[in-house]
């Protein structure tokens, strides 16, 4: 007789009629109640209940991202500070303007803090004498004249400051703590911003 081929019965394929597991079929049936329950409601409240959700999930969204710092991030300077003398037009000056630029370049690279001091008045080296005082007082690593009259002023003046170092484009005095930069066929803002950074070193 010959062997029969019936499966064990833990073998056998189920129908597609088998019963679900409790925890599925209690599922199903809560979600299909949810659901009639959710046809009967009027079109107004429908549209409350889905506005209120939004705004939950927009509050759940929102107080979940990162608070912004108060404040952006402090530039960190270095203590070394480059200071500029100028005539009574400041930095818009001709001559300070190219000059002011390439201290701030410098600054951008070095983190060196950068200053300047216009001259106003009589455009004379007696008047301007004391602004020249006070940057030196301000305990300045560099001093750089622009134009004629701040040239004239640290020329006349740089023996009596022996502990500060100043700069000129140009022809320097014959004090020791004057350096001359040469600027012909150099970008003026070029020259200085490579004067002080090596100032900074």
């Amino acid at each position: 007789m010959p062997a029969s081929r019936t499966r064990p019965p833990d073998q056998r394929r189920r129908g597609s009629g088998a019963a679900r597991p409790p925890v599925v079929e209690a599922v199903v049936r809560w979600a299909g109640a949810g659901l009639d329950r959710w046809k009967r409601l009027s079109r107004t409240w429908r549209v409350s209940i889905a506005a209120a959700l939004a705004a939950v999930v927009a509050a759940g969204v929102w107080l979940a991202l990162p608070e912004p710092s108060d404040e952006p991030r402090a530039r960190q300077y270095l203590a070394f500070k480059a200071c500029l003398l100028t005539d009574s037009h400041g930095i818009a000056g001709k001559d300070a303007a190219p000059v002011w630029e390439g201290m701030r370049r410098a600054s951008l690279k070095t983190h060196a803090k950068i200053q300047y001091l216009a001259v106003p008045g009589p455009a004379t080296v007696a008047n301007a004498r004391p602004y020249l005082a006070s940057l030196v007082q301000r305990q300045c690593g560099v001093i750089i004249a622009a134009g004629k009259l701040a040239t004239d002023t640290v020329t006349a003046n740089a023996r009596g400051f022996a502990e500060a170092h100043f700069v000129v484009l140009g022809t320097a005095g014959a004090a020791e703590n004057v350096r001359a930069v040469q600027v012909s066929g150099t970008p003026v803002a070029d020259a200085v911003e490579r004067v002080v950074s090596e100032a900074v070193g």
